[in-house]
């Protein structure tokens, strides 16, 4: 009979065939100069003799077994078989990711985009959508969202993208535009402790002698012969945007009749402008506009104003230079229409108004506008929001956009003065704000930035429109009349503060 096995590595070799493997046999060999050997072979006697006895007890009982020796099988594993192709073990790597090297979608692209599907703004979004749905904003030839501008691209790269937006919509958000958030929250703020003052205390502030109401409807009087310009305070009510004098009479464009309802008189916001900081009172600015005076009890108050300001000085500087480069931008060729440095040659002396506003929130009953609708003054405006919202923008078919608040970002609108020298072809829009519901309250500071009080806005002798066509001075509806930026300025003012010196 064959001997049994001795260990489990033992058996395995015993019944599928094999030997201990020549690393084995040299261990064995050498440990110990082969004294390992002698007693591994004397353990596996001792236990052949033990089990050769045991299975004769019980097999040679039984007459029909022989134990015999399996034959030697030799096998090998494949390394997959059929059920290995669903087996996570060994799904196969992922295609490598192939990055999109198209061109950018144009601006035509990208609306259509959103009239096919409704598309909510994302956290780094491109453009702001429209408030009504309506298939009109399939018009090629109209605007349903406001472009975004990332002025840390190549200055020629976002020049043209503001020729473009001051063509087609007449404003535009820019981002990275390197005003701190620091900055941006600090003055936010401040407008928030100005305006949580008593009526009392805002009024000593006032320099127009619009006064106003306060807040319950009454009517707060300030003697306009103490006062004279147009800086400080003044109350809700104090200046109707929606008054025709001296302004485009929107009303008939909005098809108002006789007998449509009317509006609260004024605006439902009250606010407080600033401008530079000038000692000469023989200064044009100072004798139109006023000096600035500054409130009690609110510290820090004149330093984060003035630092705010300045700021947005130098990011206007920016901007004028855009602007001129942008006017150059022909795809038919041709000569420049002006110099790159046109716009801000006029504007060493700026005449400028950093305005502090607050809308306080509405009833569902009052129908009251918070802003009525408008076109700005002068060159243009940089307009920083709050989170709530309630700045809408008029396109050709008379449908309000959202211009939804962007955190970081500024509001640029082109005002009646860049579009009277632009021949119209910068589109100087009309806007609005709707009054806050009751849920609290808005707040919205809007820097306006204008020419030397001496600056000539004349319509420019060419002008490249959207469609590449040119428009010329000769063929303006205002015959090429030149007019000094203060002449504009002030029958502007005249026309929209209730009581003007």
């Amino acid at each position: 009979m064959e001997e049994a096995p001795v260990s489990p590595r033992g058996a395995a070799i015993y019944y599928w065939g094999g030997d201990w493997g020549e690393e084995d046999d040299n261990a064995q060999t050498n440990n110990n100069g082969g004294n390992t050997t002698k007693a591994v072979n004397n353990e596996i006697e001792e236990e052949t003799n033990y089990y050769a006895n045991v299975y004769d007890s019980i097999f040679q009982k039984r007459n029909s077994f022989q134990h015999r020796r399996r034959c030697a099988v030799k096998f090998q594993l494949t390394l997959h078989d059929e059920g290995d192709a669903n087996h996570w073990m060994f799904a196969p790597p992922p295609l490598p990711i192939i990055p999109d090297l198209s061109p950018p979608p144009t601006t035509e692209e990208k609306v259509a985009d959103e009239v096919e599907e409704e598309v909510s703004i994302p956290e780094q979004p491109t453009t702001a959508v429209a408030v009504e749905e309506s298939n009109d904003f399939a018009d090629p030839n109209d605007f349903n969202a406001i472009p975004i501008i990332d002025l840390s691209q190549p200055k020629h790269v976002y020049a043209q993208q503001i020729g473009d937006a001051c063509r087609n919509v007449g404003f535009f958000y820019i981002i990275n535009h390197g005003v701190d958030q620091e900055v941006m929250e600090g003055v936010l703020e401040k407008s928030k402790e100005f305006f949580e003052l008593d009526l009392e205390s805002k009024l000593k502030v006032s320099s127009n002698g619009s006064g106003g109401t306060n807040g319950g409807g009454e009517d707060v009087a300030v003697d306009a012969n103490e006062k004279k310009g147009y800086r400080g305070y003044f109350g809700i009510g104090g200046e109707d945007l929606e008054n025709k004098d001296g302004t485009r009479d929107l009303n008939s464009e909005e098809g108002a009749t006789k007998n449509s309802p009317k509006r609260t008189k004024g605006d439902m916001k009250e606010g407080v402008d600033y401008g530079l900081e000038i000692d000469n009172d023989d200064d044009a600015r100072i004798k139109f506009f006023g000096k600035n005076i500054w409130p009690d009890g609110i510290a820090g108050f004149r330093k984060t104003l003035m630092k705010y300001q300045a700021e947005l000085i130098g990011l206007s500087d920016k901007l004028l230079l855009a602007l001129g480069q942008s006017l150059n931008d022909n795809p038919n060729g041709g000569e420049a229409v002006v110099a790159e440095d046109y716009f801000i040659n006029s504007s060493r002396n700026p005449m400028c108004t950093l305005r502090l506003l607050h809308y306080p929130p509405t009833n569902e009953a009052d129908k009251s506008q918070g802003c009525g609708a408008h076109t700005d003054y002068g060159l243009f405006t940089i307009l920083q929001q709050d989170s709530i919202g309630g700045l809408q923008v008029r396109n050709n078919h008379r449908h309000w956009i959202d211009a939804k608040p962007l955190k970081g970002s500024f509001v640029i609108n082109v005002g009646d003065m860049l579009s009277h020298w632009t021949n119209s072809v910068y589109s100087s829009t009309v806007h609005r704000v709707v009054s806050p519901s009751a849920s609290g309250d808005r707040y919205s500071i809007p820097f306006f930035f204008n020419p030397d009080h001496d600056a000539v806005v004349k319509p420019l002798k060419s002008v490249v429109c959207a469609d590449g066509s040119e428009k010329s001075g000769s063929n303006n509806d205002d015959g090429g009349d030149a007019k000094t930026a203060l002449e504009i300025l002030k029958a502007r003012y005249e026309g929209t503060f209730q009581t003007s010196n």
